[in-house]
């Protein structure tokens, strides 16, 4: 179960990251660690620097991507978002402002996106 979820997830991802290209924005990083948790894709969009969190569930049967997104995670990504910036100096002063940002996606069961949505500046 848990290697369906990595994989579910990573296809979640890819399409997000695909998706957020085709916006605009430059994919600076993906799946970056800290002690406090997972950033699923760093970009920025112009002159800022958007953590984005993705959220992917096959169907929507059982309750939509944006439902998972809760005030705990959301405390999560503010956290290691700030860790983020706090170790790259040149990033943060190169991108003035930042914002956190949702990729929700729901797949098909061939893996295929049914909806890809963009929530921007959920953190604030």
């Amino acid at each position: 179960m848990k290697q369906f979820n990595l994989q579910k997830g990573s296809r979640g991802e890819e399409e997000a990251a695909r998706y957020l290209g085709q916006k605009g924005y430059q994919i600076l990083e993906r799946n970056h660690r800290t002690k406090f948790g997972e950033l699923d894709i760093i970009a920025s969009d112009k002159e800022t620097l958007v953590f984005v969190e993705v959220k992917t569930k096959i169907g929507e049967d059982f309750g939509s991507p944006e439902e998972m997104i809760n005030s705990k995670k959301l405390r999560q990504v503010k956290r290691t978002a700030q860790m983020y910036l706090l170790a790259n100096e040149a990033l943060r002063q190169k991108h003035k402002q930042q914002r956190i940002d949702a990729v929700a996606i729901v797949l098909r069961e061939n893996g295929s996106p049914e909806r890809v949505s963009h929530y921007e500046n959920i953190g604030a």
